[in-house]
């Protein structure tokens, strides 16, 4: 019976292996009881139902999912953007909400775009960096001899002070550098990242913890008046115009269809569209 059960346990994990990629480690602790191992991959919940239709021979599995630093970083972009990551949220370890959220979550180590991808990798880096730095300050500040009274908290490390990073300085910030090293990113995207710090408090918020873009016409506004527009914000700038178009397109339908309801003749209605696209197209 147990070796019998030690086969289907890890021919369930080699399976597990097959259909999601990635390792799935099985290893024996005591009676019937196993322990499965895996980073990121399919959630726990997804492991589990599968666990429950397989035949373990009686195995009573236990599961413990791990999480990369991607999956820290890619997790907690996303629950900024979404408005449920705030500046004090999980107090000075936010990192275990972070993991709560991702625990739910097929592959939470794979951003929803190469942006948020990039953005992640981004956010590594300068989270290793300052946590390199923060311990290294932390070091040099420590006593010889402990002494009583010494009770200086252990600086984050690199996964802990990315969840910090984007819980106090937003994802707005990796935005603009993502931009700045190439990523192809939306031409309202483009336009956010440059006016929107400048368009008002509202704007400059949204933009700062959520990376939320400024509303498109406020957007051509703040590109229009600026006196020393750049190549990439002109470039945006008309690549927007067809949204711009079809707007008004949209907004002369129902202009007109209201005008009709009125009892406006209809040569009237047809003749102020004809004025309106005789304007627009410069005649």
């Amino acid at each position: 019976m147990p070796a019998d059960r030690s086969r289907k346990v890890r021919q369930f994990a080699r399976a597990l292996e097959q259909q999601f990629g990635g390792q799935f480690d099985a290893d024996y602790d005591t009676g019937p009881k196993w322990r499965l191992d895996w980073v990121n991959g399919p959630s726990e919940p997804a492991v589990r139902t599968l666990a429950d239709a397989a035949d373990l021979a009686g195995a009573d599995l236990r599961f413990y999912r791990r999480y990369s630093s991607k999956a820290i970083a890619v997790t907690a972009i996303r629950m900024k953007t979404a408005g449920r990551l705030e500046r004090f949220d999980g107090g000075r370890y936010p990192q275990e909400i972070v993991e709560w959220e991702a625990r739910d979550l097929d592959h939470p180590d794979r951003g929803a775009d190469a942006l948020q991808d990039a953005m992640a990798e981004l956010l590594i880096a300068v989270a290793t960096a300052t946590a390199r730095t923060a311990r290294a300050e932390w070091e040099a500040a420590r006593p010889q001899r402990w002494m009583p009274g010494d009770g200086r908290p252990m600086p984050l490390d690199a996964t802990e002070t990315a969840v910090d990073l984007v819980r106090t300085r937003g994802v707005g910030w990796l935005v603009e550098q993502a931009i700045t090293d190439g990523a192809t990113v939306a031409p309202l995207i483009v336009l956010s990242a440059r006016y929107a710090t400048t368009a008002g408090a509202d704007h400059a918020v949204a933009w700062r913890d959520r990376s939320q873009p400024m509303p498109l016409h406020a957007a051509v506004a703040a590109a229009l008046a600026d006196p020393e527009l750049t190549e990439p914000a002109a470039v945006a700038l008309l690549a927007v115009l067809p949204e711009l178009r079809a707007e008004l397109e949209q907004t002369e339908a129902a202009a007109a269809a209201a005008a009709r309801r009125a009892g406006v003749p209809t040569q009237h209605v047809e003749a102020s569209l004809n004025r309106t696209t005789t304007t627009a197209g410069g005649g």
